[in-house]
């Protein structure tokens, strides 16, 4: 395993994270708190999860597995989506922030959290007022570093400078959706990250799996997130669920049968041979996936296979859809 520093600063955390956001639902239990102890004796010190995920069940599991192993664990975790029926059980205020944190800390069984970040950007709230916020939870101890998800360049930016301005703690990590078939952060937000020394640690790497070539035209896996009982599979569908797309699937799976490399092993090579990219959060709902994952990481990919995935890339953008 491959240890980075996180933006400008000095903390190391593993060039794979392990992605939470199934525990509690997909994946059990007692399967998540094996498979996370797994990772870690893998090397993985870094592991992601978020107050709304599976309704909090994912972070009271995290939080039983960091029971003895807390210091030697990157804990990452998020506020800002919705997590109740009540006004402030959403969003960036000083309240909704507070109030997050301390529910967060609760579930998760510890006194701080590694890096601590906003899920999305809040149209309601001022950026001074969120930073303000994230800045006194660094000094209360709460917090050690603070990021974003989902935040554009020009969102990202604008934070930065506030917090110039102000002297606040400044975002050291943004989290965004990127593979080969969603590139939109290479418009501004990779290379406003890689001006301002701002780490950038990738998620859905494998399209939700659609890069996998599990999926065919006739229809969706039942289960993933192309199928109909995932919330998000409207999105999923809109972006990828196009003849465009499956060609590139196609052409993307013989290329890694013409190499002897797994779809999962370049898909994630290729998202990391990116300047700005510093890591990527990989999931896994059963304990077979996260061996393969494992067993994957170990393995080179030779510069001819990622050559030729950067052309079905590049076909795939110049035949697509449009998603700007």
């Amino acid at each position: 395993m491959e240890y980075v520093n996180l933006g400008r600063t000095g903390l190391k955390i593993s060039q794979y994270i392990v992605g939470c956001d199934n525990y509690g639902d997909q994946t059990e239990e007692s399967t998540a708190l094996r498979m996370m102890a797994a990772a870690a004796h893998a090397g993985v010190n870094t592991f992601d999860t978020a107050n709304s995920y599976v309704g909090g069940r994912s972070e009271e599991i995290v939080g039983k597995f960091l029971k003895g192993r807390r210091d030697e664990i990157v804990l990452a975790t998020k506020c800002r989506s919705k997590v109740g029926d009540g006004l402030h059980d959403i969003g960036t205020s000083r309240k909704a922030i507070m109030k997050a944190i301390e529910d967060s800390l609760r579930r998760l069984k510890t006194d701080y959290i590694d890096l601590y970040q906003i899920h999305a950007f809040d149209p309601d709230t001022p950026l001074a007022e969120m930073l303000r916020t994230m800045d006194d939870l660094v000094h209360q101890g709460k917090v050690r570093y603070i990021g974003c998800s989902n935040f554009s360049g020009y969102q990202l930016t604008q934070a930065l400078w506030i917090s110039d301005r102000d002297g606040l703690a400044r975002m050291d990590s943004t989290q965004p959706r990127y593979n080969m078939l969603y590139r939109h952060p290479e418009l501004e937000l990779l290379p406003a990250c890689r001006e301002f020394g701002v780490g950038v640690i990738v998620y859905s790497p494998m399209a939700g799996g659609f890069l996998t070539g599990k999926h065919s035209r006739d229809g969706a896996v039942p289960g993933t997130r192309f199928s109909e009982e995932f919330r998000a599979s409207n999105f999923y569908r809109g972006t990828y669920w196009h003849e465009s797309q499956f060609e590139a699937v196609d052409r993307y799976t013989k290329i890694c049968e013409k190499y002897d490399v797994s779809p999962y092993q370049l898909g994630t090579k290729w998202v990391l041979k990116h300047p700005a990219v510093t890591a990527c959060i990989v999931g896994a709902r059963t304990e077979e996936q996260l061996q393969a994952n494992l067993a994957d990481w170990e393995l080179p990919v030779s510069a001819a296979a990622l050559d030729d995935a950067q052309k079905i890339a590049d076909w795939a953008r110049d035949n697509g859809p449009r998603l700007v």
